[in-house]
């Protein structure tokens, strides 16, 4: 019996598309996250200063759900793109230096965070 190992020859070079797609696209993912997290802060309730109450000025005392519709459609898109970056993720796990995104990963839990919160504020 022969234990001789298969040899294989590495013939990638360095990060070949995919894995430059996966890169650019988790920043784009971050992106998104970023955006969020603006709209959502932009949606909520104003908060009633000195001034305000000193000229009467109305403030908006309820969150704003036409705003907050924009991050929730955002995250859904977000969810989906992260899915389909973990998916190819995992068909380029060959080498012994390939690694999971943990970026992608996380921005799955952040796009499913921001989608439940959102879908019971809006919709329940």
């Amino acid at each position: 019996m022969d234990n001789k190992k298969s040899v294989t020859r590495d013939s990638r070079k360095g990060p070949d598309l995919i894995l430059r797609m996966l890169d650019i696209i988790s920043v784009i993912l971050w992106g998104f996250i970023i955006l969020d997290l603006a709209m959502i802060l932009f949606a909520k309730p104003e908060v009633e200063t000195f001034i305000d109450r000193f000229f009467s000025v109305k403030v908006r005392d309820y969150w704003d759900t036409n705003i907050l519709r924009f991050p929730l459609m955002l995250s859904l898109v977000q969810l989906l793109i992260s899915v389909f970056l973990l998916f190819l993720n995992s068909k380029r796990l060959k080498r012994k230096d390939d690694k999971m995104r943990i970026s992608v990963i996380a921005s799955i839990y952040v796009s499913i965070f921001i989608c439940v919160f959102l879908t019971i504020y809006l919709y329940f």
